[in-house]
């Protein structure tokens, strides 16, 4: 985060309120200010929608710097379902920033990186969400304004954890002194001040802490564009699958409450897997009237960039697409499996063997962006979050069932006499499947202490082979961050 700028935009803000009553009454009729904003029920709900829309929005003034873009570049982008066929631009520093996660050259420069632009943008939502949530009393009744509370907690949570899953080294890896990032739970209001990182573990904490508070206050909003309970919950069940150790060592405890947390979603959440026609157009429209997602970022007015990279438009001369699904990835999916549904053929220019493209953000898509939702939460994973906690349990029938779910609602056969390390496999590979695209590949290999294996060439990088325990696995933090707040801890490299 730009703490300069962020307090000093406070600082106005403030300065402004305090004004000369002459000044007052001269206000522009479109600032509103903070005592105002907040005197109402209604005006937390609406800057609680306002912290919604810049989850899904530009982080600065080019739209390029749309946060979920950047987040699906900085995660996707580091695992093995991707080939990069083609430079992404015929700029030599967008080629850069685009293909340094790819590459994993985890650049600091903001010039050379996303990293730079997705902590800044991150860390400007979070102001948003944490004026909310100063504003809320300790002793307030209002419903509304105890929604908007949970509401915004729960998105402190969502950004948390992408940060420390970007930042912060695996949870099985010393937790208890391994860094994590700077928990600022208040608006920054003085220029002095010096955030510190967190460890991994009171990064967690603070996530389960936040997910806790936000299950018991929120209880309204229409569709799953806003979060509710069920989704406090799904995420609680991803957030302990990362504490429950890798595959050789895995944690009990953490483990159990994953698969507790997937059982109130799949038992009481009122969401269907879809099936058959309905699943193939999963990704056909948007995803308010989706029986199986649970939160979404919405994308209906304010547009993404996620199709850029995957997409090829029927405009000459036009350089995208450039991110193709890898061959490794394809050949994971039968034939016969409905997930190939999600990948269409897509010829770019010049390239005759990477001839399919990824169609899950291609709503309305036209030239770069598109209307798709991110759906940042859905059912399936809620099954394979089951499974895989019951098979790092031992509860192998329990675990085979939930995967048979998966499989047989994708048109496979039910998986039979799988147990122990390959029954685990198997759920990791369904994982990879049903999950690709939606920001997950690269975690699911280190979280378990896995190696994230190309064995693949892509555009100017050979293949390329990355142990959990790599230095490399986490990014590291913007060097204006760190020159500006020298008492934050650069992570190796």
């Amino acid at each position: 985060m730009k703490y300069k700028y962020l307090t000093a935009a406070l600082a106005i803000l403030f300065a402004c309120a305090a004004c000369d009553k002459k000044l007052d009454e001269l206000t522009p009729h479109n600032v509103n200010f903070e005592d105002r904003q907040f005197s109402t029920p209604d005006g937390f709900m609406k800057a609680t929608t306002g912290n919604y829309a810049t989850l899904g929005g530009a982080t600065e003034y080019s739209p390029s710097y749309v946060l979920d873009a950047l987040w699906m570049n900085l995660a996707e982008f580091r695992g093995n379902n991707i080939r990069v066929i083609d430079a992404p631009s015929t700029n030599q520093l967008n080629n850069a920033r685009e293909l340094d996660a790819f590459l994993y050259n985890n650049s600091a420069l903001k010039d050379y990186g996303n990293s730079h632009w997705y902590w800044r943008g991150a860390y400007r939502v979070l102001l948003g969400v944490n004026l909310v949530l100063k504003h809320v009393k300790a002793d307030e009744t209002n419903d509304d304004i105890l929604n908007a509370k949970g509401e915004n907690l729960f998105l402190r949570a969502v950004l948390f954890f992408d940060l420390v899953r970007l930042y912060g080294r695996p949870y099985y890896q010393s937790p208890a002194t391994n860094p994590g990032i700077p928990l600022i739970l208040a608006p920054i209001t003085e220029l002095s001040a010096r955030p510190q990182r967190n460890t991994v573990q009171q990064t967690y904490d603070q996530i389960i802490k936040d997910l806790t508070e936000a299950a018991r206050l929120m209880k309204k909003r229409p569709n799953n564009s806003f979060a509710n309970r069920y989704a406090a919950y799904a995420l609680l069940s991803r957030v302990y699958l990362y504490m429950g150790g890798n595959t050789t060592a895995p944690d009990a405890n953490f483990n159990r409450k994953a698969k507790e947390y997937a059982d109130s979603v799949i038992l009481n959440g009122g969401y269907n897997l879809l099936q058959g026609q309905a699943y193939v157009n999963y990704y056909n429209s948007g995803n308010q009237g989706n029986a199986e997602t649970i939160w979404a970022i919405n994308h209906t007015i304010t547009q993404s960039i996620l199709a850029q990279s995957f997409m090829y438009p029927t405009l000459s001369g036009y350089n995208g697409g450039w991110a193709r699904p890898s061959k490794d990835l394809l050949d994971q999916i039968p034939p016969t499996d409905l997930r190939r549904n999600f990948y269409k053929l897509n010829i770019y220019p010049g390239n005759n063997t990477d001839t399919l493209a990824c169609i899950k953000y291609g709503i309305n898509y036209t030239a770069i962006y598109s209307n798709s939702p991110v759906h940042y939460l859905r059912l399936a994973e809620m099954y394979l979050n089951r499974a895989e906690a019951a098979a790092k349990l031992g509860e192998t029938t329990n675990a085979l069932a939930d995967l048979n779910t998966i499989r047989m609602r994708a048109g496979l056969p039910q998986a039979i006499n799988l147990a122990g390390p390959d029954l685990l496999t198997e759920i990791l590979r369904q994982r990879r499947i049903e999950l690709a695209f939606e920001g997950h590949n690269s975690f699911d290999y280190f979280r378990n202490g896995l190696a994230m294996v190309r064995n693949y060439s892509s555009f100017s990088s050979g293949p390329l082979t990355v142990n959990a325990t790599d230095p490399k696995v986490v990014l590291r933090l913007p060097q204006d961050e760190i020159s500006y707040n020298p008492d934050l801890k650069q992570n190796d490299q």
